[in-house]
């Protein structure tokens, strides 16, 4: 089977080059520094540390070739989570998330047969996080929201984060996650594992808190995408089903099933490398809840994932479903 151009990439990052602008001129007001030096530039956010920009992140050109190259049609633009801003106040936050989704809108209306928005919003502050997103799928006809596995180190195990939940099922839009603000990330400088193995690991860690804590009891019809193939939790989900059962008094899981229940709740990328690794995946979260990811432009990344899809020993309407047919439903593309 050969396909090309079909494929719909749920992991693919940008920066806009207007929201940088925005940066230097607005920053103080914004609470975000950029620096630039010797042709590379960073961001800042509340005198945290600052982020190195890759320089293909805002790039146009290259990453339509890209997909071309590697037989995407179209792509969800999403941020970089190291610049959603979460150390913000929530006001700074808002403004910021609204520019960055003005600029992803821009790139959409000149490519809209190529491209679609999915919202930064600023979680740090809940009910705010809310009305970006609205604002983003309704007047901006975005597709969904991007979030990181935490809040400056807090994550989803409590009712805090209950408005942006109730308001992303309300409008009934895909959530796509990604790891940020790594757990023992100061273990893991060694040979880049911060990385290969911290992404991956938060992404089960949070996956761990959000279905023990009962989030998906109180936001049934929530639909998330947690990126790297659903970090390690597929490969382990019967030891996260095991601790729901087991574990009593202080240590007990409030939620009403075991983490297995709730994979109905769950979507996945394909960016997990190999093939027989994907076939896995398709067998746990079934054809219909995996998408093709790219992790543009990262050299972590899997450029080829649409050209993995059509290797796979499957139907041709299942790998339809996997390069084109779930985007198309989730996001609403046409």
């Amino acid at each position: 089977m050969t396909i090309k151009s079909c494929a719909i990439d749920i992991h693919h990052h940008y920066v806009p080059e207007s929201l940088l602008e925005e940066a230097k001129k607005r920053g103080q007001h914004l609470g975000v520094t950029l620096t630039e030096k010797d042709g590379n530039r960073a961001l800042s956010f509340a005198g945290g540390p600052p982020f190195l920009l890759h320089p293909d992140l805002p790039a146009i050109d290259h990453r339509l070739k890209m997909m071309e190259d590697s037989r995407l049609a179209m792509a969800a633009l999403e941020a970089h989570t190291a610049t959603l801003g979460y150390r913000l106040t929530g006001e700074q936050g808002e403004n910021w998330c609204n520019a960055y989704n003005d600029g992803i809108a821009e790139l959409v209306k000149k490519y809209p047969d190529r491209f679609v928005g999915m919202a930064s919003v600023p979680l740090q502050d809940a009910p705010r996080a809310a009305r970006v997103l609205e604002r983003a799928v309704r007047d901006l006809n975005f597709r969904g929201g991007y979030i990181g596995t935490n809040v400056n180190g807090n994550y989803y195990n409590t009712d805090e984060y209950d408005p942006f939940w109730a308001k992303a099922q309300e409008l009934d839009v895909l959530v796509v996650m990604h790891p940020e603000d790594v757990a023992g990330s100061e273990k893991m400088n060694p040979y880049g594992l911060k990385l290969i193995c911290g992404n991956p690991a938060d992404s089960a860690l949070c996956f761990g808190m959000m279905t023990y804590s009962g989030v998906f009891d109180r936001f049934p019809n929530l639909k998330l995408c947690i990126l790297h193939g659903g970090g390690f939790f597929p490969y382990h989900l019967g030891r996260f089903d095991q601790g729901w059962a087991v574990r009593a008094g202080q240590r007990a899981a409030k939620a009403k099933m075991a983490p297995s229940g709730y994979l109905k709740n769950i979507y996945y990328d394909n960016m997990i490398y190999r093939l027989d690794t994907i076939k896995y995946l398709i067998g746990l979260g079934g054809i219909d809840h995996i998408m093709v990811g790219t992790d543009y432009p990262y050299d972590l990344g899997d450029w080829d994932a649409a050209k993995k899809v059509e290797q796979l020993d499957i139907s041709e309407t299942d790998k339809m479903l996997m390069l084109e047919g779930n985007a198309k439903k989730l996001l609403r593309i046409k």
